[in-house]
């Protein structure tokens, strides 16, 4: 389905195409997680920034948020296609979801440098630039700010999906600031092993029931699946606390203390903005805690009690994530080495 200049964020499904036509010049391409629009979150925030930039600098948008990975590579094929046909370089294609890392892997194009981009990852062989939102530092923040509300000793931690680079370092970062601040333990438990844990909101719901029983503070990191653990927790709101992610998510539950944001919209815009000025994009690039991307921001009801405990502990986690990431990047190198 084609629907032409819609800018409707919310109530689109998997399989739509969505087109705004404006300069016929210049086009960019947006593939969206399969979790599609109407997140309320990270993926509307993705073409809210889109938008906003196009509004600035006119240009043609596509954006299509395919049912699975399957489908995907079929758009992604195309695209590819009408940019050989056309051989203008004007077209910037975006992979805006992790689930596309190795779809993003397979993309051989002239001239890859300056016409895509992935994001979520970690990866450095890609062949097109990337970028990367780091978890640990701004969850560290989470997990102090968690400690401090409850006083309790155990909290749980629901990720969306099970290995997933993104969700594990947010699980390290609560852990280690919840126990910086005081706590005994984080439990971890996971919606799913595959991608489809960010878009079970039904599940989330049973979940939080059964965790609310057991932990008074919730750290739900599962895209669209978080959804179900706000509604668990306006439906029975005592004594139960979460964060939001993504984006400031404090209107859905009072019994949300802050929210991470990251600040996708800004990114997208900026390289957008790069690309149409005909700059070189850099090939990789990690947006940390102290980058400015990424933030701990809380809700208003708690900023008394919450907000001097996170300007206080603000620097700690950026000193934690730093840290952090260089043991990580050791290891990687060390896996490299010996791994056949």
């Amino acid at each position: 389905m084609i629907i032409t200049t819609v800018l409707l964020l919310v109530g689109m499904t998997a399989c739509e195409k969505e087109t705004t036509a404006l300069s016929p010049r210049l086009t960019v391409r947006v593939l969206i997680a399969s979790s599609g629009l109407g997140d309320m979150s990270y993926n509307d925030n993705i073409l809210r920034g889109v938008l906003q930039v196009q509004q600035e600098q006119a240009f043609r948008l596509e954006y299509v948020s395919p049912r699975n990975t399957t489908e995907a590579e079929k758009i992604l094929r195309l695209w590819q296609e009408e940019e050989k046909e056309n051989k203008s370089g004007s077209y910037f294609t975006i992979l805006a979801a992790s689930e596309f890392e190795d779809l993003a892997r397979s993309i051989t194009p002239p001239a890859p440098g300056n016409n895509y981009l992935f994001f979520d990852t970690k990866a450095d062989d890609l062949p097109i630039p990337s970028f990367h939102f780091t978890g640990y530092g701004v969850s560290f923040l989470a997990g102090v700010a968690a400690y401090t509300q409850t006083q309790a000793e155990k909290a749980a931690y629901l990720g969306g999906q099970q290995h997933e680079v993104f969700i594990a370092e947010c699980y390290d970062g609560f852990r280690d600031g919840y126990l910086y601040a005081g706590g005994k333990e984080v439990v971890e438990t996971y919606l799913s092993t595959t991608q489809k844990g960010f878009a079970m909101p039904q599940r989330a719901y049973i979940m939080a029931d059964s965790l609310y029983k057991l932990y008074p503070f919730v750290y739900a990191m599962a895209g669209n699946s978080n959804n179900g653990v706000y509604q668990y927790l306006r439906d029975y709101p005592e004594g139960k606390y979460t964060a939001g992610v993504d984006v400031d998510q404090s209107a859905y539950s009072s019994q949300i203390i802050g929210s991470m944001i990251k600040e996708v919209d800004h990114c997208i815009k900026q390289y957008i903005t790069v690309w149409m000025q005909g700059k070189k994009i850099p090939m990789r690039e990690w947006y940390t805690l102290e980058s400015g991307f990424m933030l701990f921001k809380i809700a208003e009801s708690y900023r008394s009690r919450l907000e001097q405990t996170i300007i206080e502990h603000l620097p700690i986690a950026i000193k934690k994530e730093a840290e952090y990431e260089k043991i990580n990047a050791i290891t990687r190198r060390v896996l490299d080495v010996h791994l056949p």
